[in-house]
């Protein structure tokens, strides 16, 4: 009694915490599978090629910043050379504290009054790598782009102050799913795992797929919970450890998750002669073995302070090494080595937000990690939606009659929610090649007719409440408008997939194709699968044939009989 009472706790908890985030999770997982390819999107959108080779000059960068009219004594700056789509330097900074101020400083401010910049405020801006003058001065991310775009989808960050939190909290309620799901099959987890009844009930067969598909799954899944709570709740779990750990000082905190950024205090002493910060990357990568194809974050602690330090960090793609990163930090009025980690050495020491990003993210591996990262979702948003059809349809009794229509139209607003988004991603690929470039406010215009095509998909959804037209119309529209993808893209930049490999645009070719194939996958899918019948409406049925069978030959009995009178009559 005890052991069933405790499966029904189980079981409840999974059934209301999976059906309470389905449609928020599913977002979250079929977004969050195209942001994977986030910078590939981006760079097919801009029609751009991956450089080889991309250098930074620090001096001139710093030179820009300080034209522009900004308080550069104190400043910690982080600079990175960005390829997404196209090159740029993205310098970002936070504001200075008001006793920082000098005389220097007010006279800086009548710059920044004639530049029409807050000359101690925050520093978040772009820089032309060629030419070295700012390009954007208000944003350091390419926010009006398709895959950022769907990168922030896949986190709820349209939903302004508490998107992020309300993923997190998705993520939180999905590790309960994971924890009291398997707790539910564990004893059965393995025969579970082999058993798939195609001809049983339809409750029987999606309760297969939902338990074997899951158990694929599971360690994809549990890291997912885990990661994604981690991201969207950061402040909550930093919050305590900062006070709790390290007596509310957040330097220190820094220190412990990112060895490579870590704070130093100001001497508050002005010292201007220093080594060329440009020379010290270079003795950096000959220091750590790191060729110049590598790409380094620099981060400049306490700018022109006589305690002042440059950080640079590289990540080393290379295969069959997870820890890749690299880092050293030299005291810049002397260019003193302080601390330095080569790759693959002392993985304690590599930076716990980097390594949970590398996990979440699948930046290792490559194209093919990111591929089977991708297939993955895509099974647990099935895993999602099979949980779905399973909870609708062990709803279908007479138990549940008073609720069938309430039920119903629940269920058609989670499957046109979830379902709309697939080819409503795929009418966004297509609109970005339609639209053009020149129309004002054109990104917003796109992302607004993104959210009404979705929208209207769950409309129709719900008007209909035919669970299984919502599932083929949404594969066949999607498949249309995937099939499309690639012909708009020829047309619109004359980039043709069967060309664009041989002039190395190779995103544009990966995009391409991937979409085709999704496409015709998903119009095969559409046209291939049967509506389900559960057995009590096959009984149905085969009673109603039967008693109309029996009726029928009632009443041709006497109609024969009459028949066989007359002729014998006659």
């Amino acid at each position: 009694m005890k052991d069933k009472r405790n499966y029904n706790v189980f079981f409840n908890t999974h059934t209301v915490s999976g059906i309470v985030i389905s449609v928020g999770l599913f977002v979250c997982f079929f977004a969050g599978a195209f942001a994977l390819f986030q910078t590939n999107i981006n760079k097919w959108e801009a029609n751009a090629k991956n450089k080889e080779k991309l250098t930074v000059d620090y001096e001139k960068t710093l030179t820009t910043i300080k034209k522009k009219g900004y308080v550069m004594d104190g400043r910690t700056f982080f600079i990175q050379m960005m390829d997404n789509p196209l090159p740029f330097i993205m310098v970002i900074s936070r504001p200075l504290r008001a006793e920082k101020n000098t005389n220097t400083q007010k006279k800086e401010q009548k710059n920044y009054s004639e530049a029409k910049v807050e000359a101690n405020g925050p520093i978040s801006v772009k820089i032309d790598p060629d030419t070295y003058q700012i390009v954007d001065q208000y944003s350091a991310e390419s926010t009006e782009y398709l895959g950022t775009f769907l990168y922030h989808l896949h986190y709820f960050d349209q939903i302004p102050k508490v998107g992020l939190y309300i993923s997190g909290l998705v993520s939180l309620f999905f590790l309960f799913a994971i924890i009291t799901g398997t707790i539910i099959h564990w004893k059965k987890i393995v025969s579970n795992f082999f058993t798939f009844r195609l001809k049983a009930s339809i409750k029987n067969l999606w309760s297969d797929a939902h338990v074997a598909l899951g158990i694929i799954g599971l360690p994809f899944q549990f890291m997912y919970a885990v990661t994604g709570a981690l991201f969207g709740l950061v402040i909550l779990v930093l919050l305590p450890s900062t006070i709790v750990l390290f007596g509310g000082d957040q330097g220190k905190l820094l220190e412990y998750i990112a060895p490579a950024y870590k704070t130093f205090d100001m001497a508050n002493e002005t010292h201007l002669e220093r080594p060329n910060i440009n020379q010290l990357i270079q003795n950096a990568r000959k220091e750590l073995h790191i060729d110049d194809t590598v790409l380094a974050s620099v981060n400049v602690s306490n700018y022109n302070d006589k305690n002042a330090h440059i950080m640079a960090e590289f990540r080393v793609k290379k295969e069959g090494n997870f820890y890749d990163d690299a880092y050293i930090t030299y005291r810049l009025r002397d260019g003193k080595i302080v601390e330095k980690k080569m790759p693959e050495t002392h993985p304690y020491k590599s930076s716990v937000l980097h390594t949970v990003r590398k996990l979440h993210f699948a930046q290792f591996g490559g194209y093919l990690v990111k591929t089977i990262y991708f297939l993955l979702s895509l099974i647990t948003c099935f895993v999602i939606l099979s949980g779905v059809m399973l909870w609708l349809e062990a709803r279908n009794n007479k138990m549940y009659e008073k609720k069938k229509k309430f039920n119903t139209a629940i269920g058609a607003i989670y499957l046109g929610a979830s379902m709309g988004l697939f080819p409503a991603i795929a009418f966004f690929f297509c609109i970005t090649k339609i639209i053009p470039l020149d129309i004002e406010n054109r990104f917003g215009l796109m992302s607004n007719a993104f959210f009404l095509f979705w929208l209207a998909y769950t409309l129709y959804a719900f008007i209909s409440k035919d669970f299984h037209k919502i599932n083929k119309h949404a594969l066949i529209l999607a498949g249309i408008l995937g099939i499309a993808i690639p012909f708009l893209n020829g047309l619109q930049s004359g980039l043709w997939f069967w060309t664009s490999l041989q002039s190395n645009y190779i995103d544009s070719f990966f995009i391409d194709i991937s979409w085709l194939l999704l496409g015709v996958i998903s119009l095969i899918t559409a046209f291939s699968v049967q509506r389900l019948v559960s057995h009590k409406d096959k009984r149905k049925t085969k009673n109603s044939t039967s008693k109309n069978r029996n009726h029928q030959e009632v009443i041709d009995t006497p109609i024969l009989a009459m028949n066989e009178s007359i002729s014998t009559n006659n």
